[in-house]
């Protein structure tokens, strides 16, 4: 969510997004539960609407324990 910058309302991310982003190597039931455990820890808020699912973004607080770089993105940088 970090890559894709979802971090506004207008930037908000489904569950179905976020599962096509990971190549679908987990199912949009599983990425739901796991966003509803992030949003009961405040890592992760309902943003705007897509279609008939909530969009997710992330929160400061997730933003302050996330790294600013990714692991790929470095080595592709070098």
């Amino acid at each position: 969510m970090r890559k894709q910058k979802a971090v506004h309302q207008m930037r908000s991310m489904s569950c179905k997004e976020i599962c096509d982003i990971m190549e679908n190597r987990f199912k949009v039931t599983t990425i739901y539960k796991h966003i509803c455990i992030l949003e009961k820890h405040g890592y992760v808020e309902k943003g705007a609407k897509i279609e008939r699912a909530y969009g997710y973004i992330l929160t400061k607080k997730a933003l302050d324990i996330l790294p600013e770089k990714d692991e790929e993105e470095e080595k592709n940088n070098e």
